[in-house]
């Protein structure tokens, strides 16, 4: 039986801007530098499908995993009850010592809600602070990436460990999000010349932890080499956890990941919750 997949734009950098410099990008002012991105057509294909997946070897699993928040907007109930159940998770699937996690960020259309971070509150923000969903193909951070400042924001060390990762945990918050889903690539398909280094400052609201310090992110060229996925039909008790960091390795070992337009529309518009947890091993 052939593997089930949609066809789909996703929004790429463009392949001439792969291996250039380091950009800046601050959204409280202009870039330094081009940035041409380019809409490509490509199959996501249903990871279901697919037995050779996991968070270990492609960079991304489901889990089923049935949260006990009530209001996923109360940001007190998000920080003291679902924090806890993803630091779990976590450290289930990597076996961590040390976990730490202090933002989260809910999405809807043209919206996002930045909970947790520097004051411990919720902060609403628009499309011109990185708000709604990310259609733009992107790795949370590079191997340039050091966690002494973030965890400095909130009086904590690096404790010692022979092993760091930092998971992403992307969960439905509507009945659905077939509409609109996350789409993530087999990071074992990725290469150094596919990627764009850009440092994002400003990003969310001001209590957002990367705010100020800035996220070492990489931006994505397509290629004929990756492997897209999602998982059509998850519901609010399933998360996505994707591999965002790796102090092995970045490249190759976590996924890029994007939202895309489902071809078949939906009349439930995506609602999601994200955060993300460091892992010390």
């Amino acid at each position: 039986m052939s593997p089930t997949y949609v066809e789909a734009e996703m929004n790429f950098i463009s392949q001439a801007a792969t291996g250039g410099a380091v950009i800046k990008s601050d959204l409280r002012g202009p870039l330094d530098g081009p940035r041409a991105s380019e809409a490509v057509r490509v199959q996501v294909f249903d990871a279901r499908d697919n037995d050779d997946i996991g968070l270990h070897c492609s960079g991304f699993q489901l889990v089923h995993a049935p949260s006990t928040v009530a209001d996923f907007y109360d940001c007190d109930e998000v920080m003291s009850t679902y924090y806890d159940e993803c630091k779990r998770i976590a450290t289930e699937l990597t076996g961590a010592h040390t976990t730490f996690t202090y933002d989260h960020i809910i999405r809807e259309p043209n919206t996002q809600y930045n909970g947790g971070g520097k004051d411990g509150r919720q902060h609403r923000t628009g499309l011109s602070s990185g708000g709604g969903y990310i259609g733009s193909v992107h790795m949370d951070y590079t191997d340039r990436t050091t966690w002494d400042a973030y965890l400095a924001l909130h009086g904590e060390t690096v404790p010692p460990a022979e092993r760091v990762y930092a998971l992403n945990f992307w969960r439905p918050l509507s009945e659905t999000v077939d509409g609109n889903p996350l789409a993530v690539c087999d990071a074992r398909t990725v290469q150094p010349e596919d990627l764009l280094e850009v440092d994002v400052y400003g990003y969310g609201a001001p209590n957002y932890s990367w705010y100020d310090i800035g996220i070492e992110t990489f931006s994505v060229a397509a290629s004929d080499r990756h492997r897209w996925y999602y998982y059509p039909g998850m519901t609010p008790d399933d998360v996505l956890v994707i591999k965002s960091f790796d102090s092995t390795g970045v490249v190759g070992t976590t996924s890029p990941h994007a939202s895309f337009i489902h071809p078949q529309p939906q009349n439930v518009a995506r609602r999601s919750i994200e955060l993300r947890v460091l892992c010390f091993c």
